[in-house]
């Protein structure tokens, strides 16, 4: 599987972070919540079982490509 590698060093500037969403096994999609100026200020939206939606990936890969 083609897959982009886990990095903890690269940033999100806070511009793309209500573009994020999840969707859980129900098929219930959620967005990040408590963002407040463009910083997260809570990790509690992240916790929890889902994937990211399909349009997620695409913007993370292309931030990676832009830091590379």
């Amino acid at each position: 599987m083609d897959a982009t590698a886990v990095r903890f060093d690269t940033p999100i500037p806070g511009d793309l972070l209500p573009a994020f969403t999840w969707h859980n096994a129900r098929g219930k999609t959620r967005n990040l919540k408590y963002i407040v100026d463009g910083r997260l200020e809570r990790s509690v939206s992240l916790q929890g079982f889902c994937r990211l939606t399909s349009e997620s990936p695409d913007t993370l890969d292309g931030l990676v490509d832009s830091v590379q």
